[in-house]
């Protein structure tokens, strides 16, 4: 298993720069006074001892560090800002493609949601004045049934 370089050093992961600086010297002293390992093998180690030291005491290189290892830990791509100027092209090129296409579909899709407000808005009108028509007609009631019936019950009456 690859081992990270707050491992190499012995420090955690939230380490500030005065316990790198004192891991770091602990480290490399304990390195530099001998070894049972071989020549190549302890050039190696002194050589990333030194690079994590690097990396670890730069704060942006320690970002970037930071969050390959969270890469690394839960699978999830990072993308950082391109350090070439081939890399930024295609990025600025890349995020004005995106910009325009955004601007294109919210056009769209506005165009499309005022032409629906619009034809609700008319049915509402319409809807209300339909209301307001039915409110305002006259009513007609007949009471031609409901008389001849008092009529002839007092016609009844009489007769009897």
């Amino acid at each position: 298993m690859k081992r990270s370089f707050y491992e190499m050093l012995g420090v955690p992961h939230d380490a500030d720069q005065a316990q790198i600086d004192t891991a770091y010297t602990q480290v490399k002293t304990r390195l530099s006074t001998g070894s049972s390992r071989g020549a190549a093998e302890a050039v190696i180690e002194v050589q990333l001892i030194q690079d994590g030291y690097r990396i670890l005491s730069n704060p942006e290189q320690r970002a970037r560090y930071d969050a390959k290892l969270a890469e690394a830990e839960t699978g999830a791509k990072v993308i950082f800002f391109p350090d070439d100027s081939y890399g930024r092209r295609r990025l600025g090129i890349g995020t004005v493609v995106l910009v325009a296409l955004s601007a294109v579909l919210g056009t769209i899709v506005y165009r499309q949601l005022s032409v629906k407000m619009d034809e609700v808005r008319i049915e509402h009108i319409q809807a209300i004045a339909r209301q307001k028509e039915e409110q305002s007609k006259s009513v007609v009631i007949t009471t031609t049934h409901a008389q001849p019936a008092t009529v002839n019950a007092s016609n009844d009456s009489q007769q009897r």
